[in-house]
């Protein structure tokens, strides 16, 4: 250790390296705390509060950085907290992600709201076309079933909605599939019903039309299709799973400043007189 001996003693006129931020530090002026035997010399109360409360961490350089729960954490459902899990997931009553029952000083890595927020953006940009065939039935100078004929436009919807239903909203198919096991169905189970049997629907009134009877058509003898229903309900569940994600990442984070707001050491004084620092 730069500026330390192994019997913990300070080398006269050798620099201390703060092991919190790198810096080098006057061991005559810096704070010190004893760990093991040993004392190490920081740059301000700050980097020696960070080291009292975990000195592995910093003595063990490139360790990966501690997950967002506590080894052995429980984890449990914000609005069903009869559920308890020793790992995360989603609740198998509502289908919300599960959250560490005990919060943590760390800040680990939210992979739900970066997955949910990549679905999202995908949709979004894949249900944005879609959109037109919405308002073409408003407006019909616009309408693209008019402009380009109906086939090409239903092929066109079944290769923009197929990837916004399947591959964006599979978190909700995934949810709705355990609710019907576990025998409490939720929000997810009509999600996954409704989107699935419009885009199933409109699959097959693509491929197969012929199929459908005459009173699934309409004027022009054209089957419905749903594909943009079905797309934009999954794009504003999506929405709606990365907002409450955002807003339940920025409580946690509230309740993390709080903590840290506790002190990470105190000076203990025994009967010699002598000052050491404990966690």
């Amino acid at each position: 250790m730069n500026g330390i001996r192994q019997d913990g003693k300070q080398a006269k006129g050798a620099a201390a390296k703060d092991l919190v931020c790198g810096m080098d530090v006057d061991p005559q002026s810096a704070r010190s705390h004893l760990h093991q035997g040993h004392r190490y010399y920081f740059c301000s109360a700050g980097c020696q509060s960070k080291f009292a409360a975990d000195p592995e961490k910093y003595l063990e350089p490139g360790t990966a950085e501690a997950p967002a729960a506590a080894a052995g954490a429980i984890w449990t459902c914000p609005m069903h907290p009869e559920i308890r899990r020793d790992a995360p997931g989603a609740c198998p009553i509502c289908g919300m992600a599960l959250e560490p029952l005990e919060p943590s000083l760390e800040e680990g890595d939210n992979a739900e709201l970066r997955d949910m927020t990549r679905r999202f953006w995908i949709s979004a940009a894949l249900s944005a076309p879609l959109l037109w065939a919405m308002l073409g039935e408003l407006i019909p100078a616009i309408n693209p079933m008019m402009l380009f004929g109906h086939q090409p436009v239903a092929w066109a919807q079944l290769a923009l909605a197929t990837p916004v239903v399947l591959w964006g909203g599979w978190p909700f198919f995934v949810r709705g599939w355990q609710s019907i096991v576990n025998r409490s169905l939720n929000m997810f189970t009509l999600i996954a019903l409704g989107t699935g049997a419009a885009w199933i629907f409109s699959v097959l009134a693509t491929l197969l039309p012929g199929l459908l009877p005459d009173s699934f058509r309409d004027a022009s003898g054209a089957p419905p299709l749903y594909f943009e229903a079905a797309a934009v309900i999954v794009t504003l569940v999506l929405l709606g799973q990365v907002l409450e994600l955002r807003a339940r990442a920025q409580t946690s984070g509230a309740i993390r400043a709080l903590l840290r707001l506790a002190p990470k050491i105190a000076h203990r004084l025994d009967a010699q007189g002598n000052e050491s620092d404990i966690p």
